[in-house]
């Protein structure tokens, strides 16, 4: 073993890296943590065996309107994470990281190349880099790098560069408590021969372009390793009492467990403190910040990984500087400076406040908060009208997407929607003022079942299909760009279909490919997810998305890319419909392919060819802790029921597992397994039965349960329904 530095602070904390075994590694004590953090095998260059497209090519992939690829990996079951992997290349086009601290109002951006860029700002597409490898090293720089982060997970990068003779490594970091919208850079540069790594030299540089003033300087008498060092360590340990903070995750599927646990602090590096940012580069810009999946996905993901305080202020940082009095949500978009926000959107919000009204101290909120909660409410209210074009009927005419805001139109996921947020104000606050509420819940209820009967197509190939938009096609020619289409097309009108894509402004056609697309990328996953359709309907949804173009690989169709950021709505209705082989599809794949989890960079939009199409962000960053967590603890949308394992993989259930802090509406919950036995800790006791899914059997009974019994309830299948007001149960299942 071959000791590189150590460096021990006048607190005592020690921050020390060796070399052992081809491998550097950190080793952090302090306050009686000891822990050793990999920095990367030097040996380690090998790129996972692929076997792309299953032996398609993209373009057939694309052409299809099945997901050939889903349909090959689930057709004998639970599909295999590694499996998944295998089917898609690499996201290395335009691909980039991202590094900043909870302090800092925006971040850096670091490209494949080791390039660092500053933030976007005002009309700044195209920022100067801060910082070049090719300007430490003109020839081993200009090689492509192998980057990992820091364990795997932490937020410090590791960039190596190598010709198989020589290597260089660049360490980049940022403060956690830097302030600077520009935040300092750090950079240790390592430089040794592959024969010898212990043999390493090592210079220390900053970059920042908020020092520009002192650029010459900082360049000509960089940082000496005492300041460095004291940086590195502060660093190291902010982020090991991060992790440290929230649900702590060991599954047999290690790569989802660290996605999950560095998705949230690459969320908290995004975000400053409590203030949301959509993401970086363009999605850094601070129009984005109060796009509503923003603080709908960043609340629930710190609520289920056992953030509860997060989420709270999170919320209340909403409240307080983006809802007006009125509690309309400041978020305008396109060139007519129209509200962005949707029905479906205020609607969850309030639904968020309701379910976890203890964790967001919302339980008996009064004054201007109160007045906001209802004003959000109110906002989808004065939208509840009486529609000329459906004969007078009262219903929701509102727009449904920011990009779209242009299109105001009576969209069924918006009434679904309005109906369970108007339920959950009624919930949430106790008096006459909400009774308003109440009725236009039941009016909407009823009005909404009158325009499905009459608005519907019967007897499609798929059965009968409801309207995602009243007025309009209830059968979409497509939901993306694939050559299957509802119907025959002539050359003609394929041209004119698949040719115009008018995002702002109504369409003109009788068909609109924008409306289609986005159908199937948010109106239809958010109508579903309502759990408001009679299951048939669904069903329906369902086997038309999944021939006319809306999946590959589980994932989102949009357009001829791949658009998963929204797909939390069908993660949702697949796990309380019971589709968990689709589920579990969708985690796998978004987590290998709709990122990159080596980075824990996860972008808006992709291409099959493993082409970067948007920038990153929040809500696709955090689809994997969120359907991690409800594989393991979820309260359904229908009832309210907290259902446990009901999405854990069936080979799962024999081997060890422990989750410990994932949250639900009253508080956590705690469940390892080691393979026989399974414990169940609840941090108070349940108010309600709790029902536990044993996927790995069809049926169970009692005499199935040789440890247990008197916890159980009722058995349903291979559902076990555990008996309420309990804190601790231990179960084994032969």
């Amino acid at each position: 073993m071959k000791n590189i530095f150590t460096y021990i602070k006048p607190s005592g904390a020690r921050l020390s890296e060796c070399f052992d075994s081809g491998k550097f590694s950190f080793k952090l004590c302090y306050d009686g943590v000891d822990k050793e953090l990999l920095l990367y095998d030097v040996s380690d260059e090998s790129e996972e065996d692929r076997e792309l497209y299953l032996g398609h090519t993209a373009e057939e992939i694309l052409a299809s309107g099945r997901d050939i690829l889903g349909e090959a990996l689930t057709k004998y079951g639970d599909p295999e994470y590694s499996e998944v992997k295998r089917v898609f290349p690499k996201i290395t086009e335009k691909a980039f990281s991202f590094l900043s601290g909870p302090s800092s109002w925006a971040g850096v951006t670091v490209n494949t190349d080791g390039t660092v860029f500053p933030q976007l700002s005002g009309r700044d597409r195209e920022p100067k880099p801060i910082f070049t490898p090719t300007s430490v090293d003109s020839k081993l720089g200009s090689i492509t790098p192998r980057q990992v982060l820091l364990d795997g997970e932490y937020p410090i990068l590791i960039s190596l560069h190598t010709d198989g003779e020589e290597s260089l490594e660049f360490l980049y970091f940022t403060e956690p408590f830097d302030t600077d919208r520009d935040p300092i850079v750090w950079i240790r540069v390592k430089k040794y021969r592959n024969s010898s790594p212990e043999e390493a030299t090592v210079e220390y540089k900053v970059a920042a372009i908020s020092r520009e003033g002192d650029e010459h300087v900082m360049n000509s008498n960089p940082p000496c390793e005492e300041l460095f060092l004291d940086a590195l360590c502060d660093t190291v340990s902010f982020w090991v009492d991060f992790a440290k903070s929230g649900a702590e995750i060991s599954i047999p599927e290690e790569e989802l467990s660290r996605v999950a646990r560095g998705a949230v602090a690459f969320s908290a590096l995004t975000f400053t403190g409590d203030h949301p940012h959509y993401g970086h580069k363009f999605y850094g810009k601070e129009l984005h910040d109060n796009f509503p999946p923003n603080y709908i996905w960043s609340i629930e993901a710190a609520c289920v990984m056992g953030r509860g305080e997060w989420a709270k202020r999170i919320f209340h940082h909403m409240l307080d500087t983006a809802i007006n009095r009125e509690g309309r949500i400041c978020y305008r978009q396109g060139a007519g400076l129209h509200f962005g926000a949707s029905a479906t959107e205020y609607a969850m919000l309030i639904c968020l406040a309701n379910k976890y009204k203890s964790v967001l101290g919302l339980d008996g909120v009064s004054g201007l908060k109160r007045k906001k909660l209802m004003g959000m409410c109110d906002e989808i209210l004065a939208h509840c009208q009486p529609c000329p074009e459906f004969d007078g009927i009262v219903l929701v005419k509102m727009c449904a997407e920011a990009d779209t805001n242009e299109r105001v139109n009576v969209y069924l996921n918006n009434n679904l929607w309005a109906i369970r947020g108007f339920d959950a104000i009624c919930s949430l606050l106790v008096g006459e003022d909400v009774e308003k509420f109440a009725r236009m819940s039941e009016i909407l209820s009823s009005n909404i079942k009158t325009m499905i009967e009459k608005h519907s197509e019967r007897k499609t190939r798929f059965g009968t299909l409801v309207p995602f938009r009243f007025g309009y096609t209830a059968a979409p020619l497509t939901l993306s760009n694939c050559e299957d289409t509802y119907r025959p097309l002539t050359e003609e009108e394929q041209r004119s279909y698949f040719g115009k894509a008018r995002t702002r402004g109504p369409e003109t056609d009788e068909q609109d490919i924008t409306e289609n697309t986005y159908s199937n990328y948010r109106y239809y996953p958010e109508i579903l997810c309502s759990m408001l359709l009679p299951s048939e309907l669904s069903d329906n949804i369902v086997r038309m998305r999944e021939s006319l173009g809306g999946e590959i690989l589980g994932m989102t169709r949009f357009r001829s890319w791949i658009d998963n950021w929204p797909v939390l709505h069908y993660a949702r209705f697949l796990i309380e419909s019971g589709r968990i082989e689709k589920y579990l599809l969708l985690l796998y794949a978004h987590t290998a392919h709709h990122g990159r989890p080596d980075l824990m960079a996860y972008y808006e939009q992709i291409t099959v060819n493993g082409e970067v199409k948007a920038h990153d962000c929040v809500p696709s960053l955090l689809t994997n802790p969120i359907m991690l967590g409800w594989m393991f603890v979820y309260e359904r949308v229908c009832d309210g029921v907290l259902q446990l394992l009901s999405a854990l993989p069936k080979k799962w259930y024999n081997k060890p597992f422990s989750v410990k802090g994932i949250g639900y509406s009253y508080g956590t919950v705690d469940i390892v397994s080691d393979g026989k036995t399974l414990s169940i800790t609840f941090s108070s006791p349940t108010k309600s039965s709790v029902e536990l899914v044993w996927r790995a059997k069809d049926k169970i009974t009692l005499d199935d349960i040789t440890v247990g019994r008197e916890f159980v309830e009722d058995i349903n299948g291979n559902r076990i329904i555990l008996k309420a007001s309990v804190s601790h149960i231990n179960l084994s299942i032969k």
